[in-house]
């Protein structure tokens, strides 16, 4: 146990707000996965990506492109990026640009 609570330790604020982030992107993808009824195949099919892809995705820890969030996004019918202009001119300095977060 003294390991895993050295490890967590060594952990910014910044890498465990980053995995934090990660892992509702994941969440949010799974619950509209199942809310269409889509499993893995179903889904890798539409987003033209193979199922393992899929799994990794699911995983939390997935690095993501802005093309593969729009992809997501068009084919699940969800919002996962908040890039709206409401706020030109008033930078945002919550560093937060996932929306249902």
């Amino acid at each position: 146990m003294a390991l895993l609570d050295n490890l967590l330790a060594e952990i910014t604020p910044e890498q465990q707000a980053r995995t934090d982030r990660k892992m509702r992107i994941a969440c949010i993808i799974d619950d509209a996965m199942k809310a269409k009824g889509l499993g893995k195949k179903q889904f890798a099919d539409k987003v033209g990506r193979k199922p393992s892809e899929i799994t990794k995705w699911l995983s939390g820890t997935h690095n993501f492109t802005i093309e593969t969030l729009s992809d997501i996004e068009r084919v699940l019918g969800v919002r996962i990026l908040n890039l709206s202009n409401s706020n030109k001119s008033k930078p945002n300095t919550s560093g937060n640009i996932l929306a249902n977060l």
